[in-house]
Order: C-alpha cells, then structure tokens, then sequence
C-alpha cells in the first residue's frame, strides 16, 4: 500500500516536472540557459536544427500528462527513457555544475520503470 502511494506521488511529481519544462519550451518563455562553452555549442546545435527542441519539449508534454492522467504510463516512461539519459550525459559531460535537476529526473523515470516492471515482463521473455 505504500509502495503503491510513493509510486504514485513520483509519477505525479514527474509529470508535473515534464509538463511544465515541456511547455516552457515550447512556448518559448524559459530564458536562454548559460552552458559552458562545449554545451552552449551543443544546444545551439540543437536548436539549429529547427525541430529537435520541438520534439522533445513535446515528448516532455505528452509524457508529462500520460504521469498525471495516470494513461499509458508504461509506454510513456519507455519513450522517455532516452530523453532521460542524453540528459543525464549531457550534464555529466558537458555541464556538471546543473546537474541535479537532471539527475531527479532521471532518478523517477527509472524508479517509476521499475515500478510499472511487471508491464514490461513479456517484453523481455526470451523467444523459445
């Protein structure tokens, strides 16, 4: 039972946090971060290519309101898994000093994975 009410409060708290860094980059109303160097080239490059902050601050949303309505939540914490961990190593790497708010959220996509891990049992059964 507490389990269930912790795992519930992380999914919330995770969509809350991906909803709202989502929708201020879509939106455009986030102040331009200040990276060190590499990671400030790293982001132009990004934002240059016309469409990758668009998709991910979508994905953000998309995921962030599958935590709240409690729909699709396997699915949603298997897509953005990937996003999880370019963050992750984009900070490790790039910019350490930032790194905690990443590592939070990297830290509920894995805990909620291993939360819902009974969803993902028949994915990974070995073909006979």
């Amino acid at each position: 039972m507490l389990k269930k009410k912790i795992r519930m409060i992380a999914r919330i708290v995770f969509g809350i946090l991906l909803l709202g860094a989502g929708l201020t980059g879509l939106l455009g109303s986030m102040p331009p971060m200040q990276y060190p160097e590499p990671a400030n080239k790293f982001m132009i490059a990004l934002v240059d290519t016309g469409y990758m902050i668009v998709i991910i601050s979508s994905l953000k949303v998309l995921v962030g309101v599958s935590m709240l309505i409690n729909r699709f939540v396997p699915l949603a914490l298997v897509v953005f898994m990937s996003i999880s961990v370019n963050m992750v190593l984009f900070h490790a790497f790039l910019d350490i000093k930032s790194i905690l708010p990443t590592l939070v959220i990297g830290f509920l996509n894995v805990y909620l994975l291993f939360g819902y891990i009974e969803s993902y049992k028949p994915l990974l059964k070995a073909k006979n």
